[in-house]
C-alpha cells in the first residue's frame, strides 16, 4: 500500500447504522429542528440525500470506497451574503465530529472535498467519514477567487472579511454538530479539527476564540500573524527592485547550497532543526553559469536573508531561512519566482491579492514594489487586518475546557517562514508558564518538511499519524511523544521514516 492511501486511523468495524436514520435524512426534517437551535438565524436546507453507491462525484472529482452517508447542505444568511455549509454524516457514526479547514484566503466548501490523500496535511470530508466522523466543510460565502473587495465601491467587504476570518468556521462547527445529533439522535462525543496553511489559521482562531467547539485541534504550518508574514511575499522582489540587482536563479541556488554546506551537506541541512549561520560575503567568488558569486549579490542576499526591516534596521517580520527553497522558476509558486524567459523576480500571488485588501485597489500590482513602499504596505497591513492575525497567547480557556492541541510546522517551509510559528509558541510558554502549556499543548518542528505536505525535503507528519495521536491525548489521556514522520516521492512511494518529538523535549 502507498502511504498516501494509508488512510484507515478509526476501526469501523463494530460500528453499525443508526435506526431510524433514513427517515430523518430529509432537508423537511432538519430544517425544523435546526431552527429550534438557531432561532431568528437565516437557515435553509438545500439537499439532504443518502448516498450508498461508494462513490461521491463533482466535475473530475471522484471519490471512491466511501461508507453510506447522508450529505447535507445548508445555506446560511450571514447578512448581505450567504455562505453554503456541507456536510456528511455516516449511518454508521462513530459519535464525533471533525471540522475542516481551507487554505489561503479559503476556508473550505466544495472544492475542498477531495480524495483522501495521507500524506497531504489537512482533514477533508471524505476522509473523516471513512473513519466514522461526521465532517463539515464551509465556503464562508466566498466561492470566488478574488472576494474581499466589494464589486462596485472596491472596498473592503467587512461582513464577507469577518466570515473568512472567524465567524464561518465557528458556524461551520455548531451547524455540523447539530445535524450530526438531529441524524442520529444521540450527542457529539467529541470533535476535532485539523487544517493547514490557511486551515492551520482556521484552527487557532477556534482555540483561541470559541474555546470549547472541538476537543482536540491540530493547526500544521498555521497562517497566524497573517498581516505581518503575508506581505512578506514582496520583500525578496522589494530588495532586489531597490537594488536594482537582481540575483539570477542559478546564483539564488549557489547560495543555497551554500548554506547546506555550512550545515553539513545537503543530507545534513534537512535534518536539523536550527537556521543555518552564513555571511553571504563568504559566498563572493563562487563560479556558478551565470557569473561568480559578487559583492552586490551577497549584499541583497543579505538583506533578503535577513528579512523585512524598517528603514532603521528594526525587524518587522521573520525571513526564510538561509537555505530554504523558497523560489521557483516558471511557476508561480513560493515567497517569489522568476518569470520563465527573462528571469524577472515577481511577488507571491497571494501575497499581492492579499495587499490588494490593504490598498482597496482591486487592479493595482506589486511586480515594481520598492523597499519604502513595502514597508508603508507591511505598516498598512497591521494597522488594518492584525485582527486577522490569531496571535492570542492565552490560551487558558481552551486549556481549562480540556482541549488538547498540537502544531507542526517544517523547517523547509517555502511560503510561510517555520520561525513565526516558534515565535507564537515562545509567547504562549510566557504568557501561561511551560508547566501549564506541556498539559495542553505539543509544538513538532518537523527537518526539512515542506508546506502541510510530506513530499518535500524530509519527512512529515502523515495525516493518519497526527490525527491518531490526538485522539488518544484527548480521549485516553495518552500525551504525545514521539510521533511517525514519512517522506514520500512524487508517486507517493515511501523515501525514508523517522519519529518526531515535541519541539521542547528534543531541545531538552
Amino acid at each position: 500500500m502507498l502511504e498516501r492511501d494509508n488512510i484507515i486511523f478509526y476501526d469501523t468495524s463494530d460500528l453499525t447504522e443508526t435506526g431510524g436514520i433514513c427517515g430523518r435524512a430529509n432537508a423537511a426534517y432538519l430544517a425544523s429542528g435546526l431552527k429550534k437551535r438557531f432561532p431568528g438565524e437565516g437557515i435553509s436546507v438545500t439537499g439532504a440525500e443518502i448516498n450508498r453507491s461508494g462513490i461521491y462525484r463533482r466535475g473530475l472529482t471522484r471519490i471512491k470506497n466511501l461508507p453510506p452517508y447522508v450529505s447535507v447542505q445548508l445555506k446560511h444568511c450571514t447578512g448581505r451574503h450567504t455562505e453554503t455549509v456541507t456536510i456528511w454524516s455516516p449511518l454508521a457514526w462513530n459519535d464525533r465530529f471533525f471540522g475542516t479547514g481551507g487554505g489561503g484566503t479559503a476556508d473550505g466548501g466544495e472544492k475542498y472535498i477531495t480524495r483522501p490523500n495521507n500524506t497531504s496535511r489537512g482533514m477533508t470530508v471524505a476522509f473523516a467519514v471513512r473513519n466514522g466522523f461526521t465532517a463539515a466543510t464551509t465556503d464562508a460565502g466566498n466561492p470566488e477567487n478574488e472576494w474581499a473587495l466589494d464589486r462596485d465601491t472596491h472596498r473592503a467587504d467587512w461582513e464577507r472579511i469577518e466570515n473568512w476570518r472567524s465567524a464561518s468556521t465557528h458556524f461551520m462547527t455548531l451547524a455540523g454538530k447539530a445535524v450530526a445529533e438531529l441524524l442520529h439522535k444521540r450527542p457529539v462525543r467529541y470533535a476535532y479539527f485539523h487544517g493547514g496553511s490557511g486551515g492551520g489559521r482556521q484552527a487557532m482562531v477556534e482555540v483561541q476564540e470559541h474555546p470549547e467547539d472541538y476537543n482536540g485541534v491540530w493547526a500544521s504550518c498555521p497562517a497566524i500573524y497573517w498581516s505581518r508574514f503575508l506581505p512578506l511575499g514582496l520583500w525578496q522582489v522589494a530588495v532586489m527592485n531597490s537594488a536594482n540587482h537582481v540575483i539570477p536563479p542559478r546564483k539564488m541556488r549557489c547560495f543555497m547550497q551554500a548554506a547546506w554546506d555550512k550545515a553539513g551537506g545537503e543530507r545534513a541541512y534537512y535534518q536539523q532543526t536550527s537556521a543555518v549561520k552564513i555571511a553571504p560575503l563568504q559566498c563572493v567568488g563562487m563560479p556558478t553559469k551565470d557569473g561568480p558569486i559578487t559583492k552586490e549579490d551577497a549584499a541583497v542576499m543579505k538583506e533578503i536573508w535577513e528579512g523585512p526591516r524598517d528603514e532603521n534596521g528594526r525587524q518587522l517580520w521573520f525571513g526564510h531561512r538561509p537555505g530554504v527553497l523558497c523560489w521557483n522558476v516558471g511557476i508561480p509558486v513560493g515567497a517569489f519566482y522568476y518569470t520563465l524567459f527573462r528571469k524577472k523576480p515577481k511577488p507571491f500571488f497571494l501575497s499581492e491579492y492579499y495587499l490588494r485588501w490593504v490598498t482597496e485597489n482591486p487592479r493595482q500590482r506589486f511586480a515594481d514594489v520598492t523597499l519604502a513602499e513595502y514597508r508603508r504596505l507591511h505598516l498598512a497591513s497591521i494597522e488594518k487586518f492584525s485582527a486577522a492575525d490569531a496571535d492570542k497567547a492565552d490560551l487558558s480557556a481552551f486549556a481549562n475546557a480540556g482541549g488538547k492541541l498540537m502544531i507542526d510546522h517544517g523547517t523547509d517551509d517555502p511560503l510561510i517562514p517555520v520561525d513565526g510559528t516558534l515565535h507564537y509558541f515562545r509567547n504562549v510558554e510566557a504568557a501561561m508558564g511551560r508547566d501549564v502549556v506541556s498539559r495542553f499543548l505539543r509544538l513538532y518542528i518537523t527537518p526539512g518538511d515542506g508546506h502541510g505536505s510530506c513530499s518535500w525535503h524530509g519527512p512529515g507528519i502523515s495525516e493518519r499519524d497526527g490525527v491518531a495521536a490526538l485522539i488518544a491525548w484527548v480521549e485516553r489521556g495518552i500525551a504525545p511523544k514521539a510521533i511517525r514522520t514519512v517522506q514520500v516521492d512524487k508517486r507517493g512511494r515511501t523515501l525514508r521514516e523517522a519519529e518526531c518529538f515535541s519541539w521542547k523535549e528534543e531541545e531538552k
